[in-house]
């Protein structure tokens, strides 16, 4: 289960592989609970042979396969995102994108498919939206963490994709996502599902809201100390 779930992080996470071990980690506690108690030499472990075995994986797609504009050379299937630098070029009609642009990636095979052009969205199901999501809460966790200097901007960026994604959940009815979903599934059940992802969505933008409220704090300390220097 630890390896699934690492997993699933990797391939959610903007750096893929390159990710460090303390930021997946934490992706995968907030994502499940059962592993809060997962120590980090555990998780390094566990994270050492993953990265072996995708590697293999991924050399092993290129040798025998391509990518499309609907996946990867890998099969590891395409997680929405926003680029968040102006040199990303879409594998499948070779246009750059300029930062802020929507596209369908997958960091392992480093492969990309413009949104506009390539890779229009798909039929909405619970599974998709969930995975969406635990896409944006990984980019703003590692966000949080790296903390770089434009942070205000990447994080306005990440703000409004959540928003997006909220009237895209807002928009989808509890009947077709039942009727959406691979097993067959009650409306009542679909409801539920998309009242969870609702508190999710908003308990990531609160996280949002805190960091740009941290950052804003820091600003002000910074003056506060500038004046007293002077």
């Amino acid at each position: 289960d630890l390896m699934l779930a690492i997993r699933a992080a990797v391939i959610a996470h903007p750096d893929g592989l390159e990710a460090g071990p303390k930021a997946l980690l934490s992706a995968v506690q907030a994502e499940d609970a059962r592993f809060e108690s997962v120590s980090i030499q555990k998780f390094k472990r566990v994270l050492t042979k993953l990265r072996t075995l995708l590697k293999e994986e991924e050399e092993a797609a290129k040798a025998a396969k391509v990518g499309s504009k609907d996946n990867c050379p890998g099969q590891h299937g395409l997680v929405r995102f926003l680029t968040n630098h102006g040199s990303y070029c879409c594998d499948t009609c070779r246009c750059y994108l300029p930062i802020g642009a929507p596209m369908w990636g997958c960091r392992l095979c480093d492969w990309d498919v413009c949104e506009g052009r390539c890779h229009a969205e798909e039929v909405v199901t619970l599974g998709a939206l969930s995975t969406a999501l635990g896409s944006l809460e990984s980019r703003v966790i590692a966000l949080k963490k790296e903390a770089p200097e434009d942070m205000r901007t990447r994080l306005a960026l990440e703000e409004a994709e959540v928003h997006k994604f909220e009237k895209r959940l807002d928009c989808a009815t509890a009947r077709a996502l039942a009727q959406a979903s691979p097993i067959q599934m009650e409306e009542s059940e679909a409801r539920d599902q998309k009242k969870a992802l609702l508190s999710r969505t908003e308990a990531l933008l609160s996280q949002i809201e805190g960091a740009f409220q941290g950052l804003s704090l820091d600003s002000a300390v910074a003056v506060e100390k500038a004046v007293e220097v002077a």
